[in-house]
């Protein structure tokens, strides 16, 4: 392999490794933007059960943190809390845990101005996601 080619291939790797898409970077801006943050609303269709969590997305320099506080609690779960978690961004998606569930997956969805992130798929304690700004 000549060293031009190696070179190239060397910087894509690093490329994809080290920072985020474009597409990536516009969902990144779109998440910091709002001051006032977004409130992530969440239903389980089989039991009609629902809550929200205010969240606030907050470059730290490092990392994207996710500041959440639930704000009403469902009838099966109790108590209001706050908690901090990571935030990894893909080209169309947002990824994280929140307060009591794991691996919330939000996609993106530029045609619905209400609700621009919500979850495509249950997850596995049967809940729907979906955020609005607040």
């Amino acid at each position: 392999m000549n060293k031009k080619l190696a070179l190239a291939i060397a910087g894509i790797v690093l490329t994809a490794t080290c920072s985020l898409s474009a597409n990536a970077q516009d969902l990144k801006a779109l998440l910091l933007k709002p001051a006032n943050g977004w409130v992530i609303e969440w239903s389980n269709p089989d039991t009609r059960n629902s809550g929200a969590t205010e969240a606030i997305f907050v470059d730290s320099g490092k990392d994207i943190v996710a500041k959440l506080n639930v704000i009403a609690t469902g009838i099966n779960t109790s108590g209001l809390m706050r908690c901090e978690r990571n935030v990894t961004i893909a080209a169309d998606t947002v990824r994280f845990s929140g307060c009591r569930e794991r691996n919330i997956v939000l996609s993106f969805d530029p045609d619905d101005a209400t609700y621009p992130l919500k979850s495509k798929d249950r997850s596995e304690t049967g809940y729907m996601y979906k955020a609005k700004v607040k």
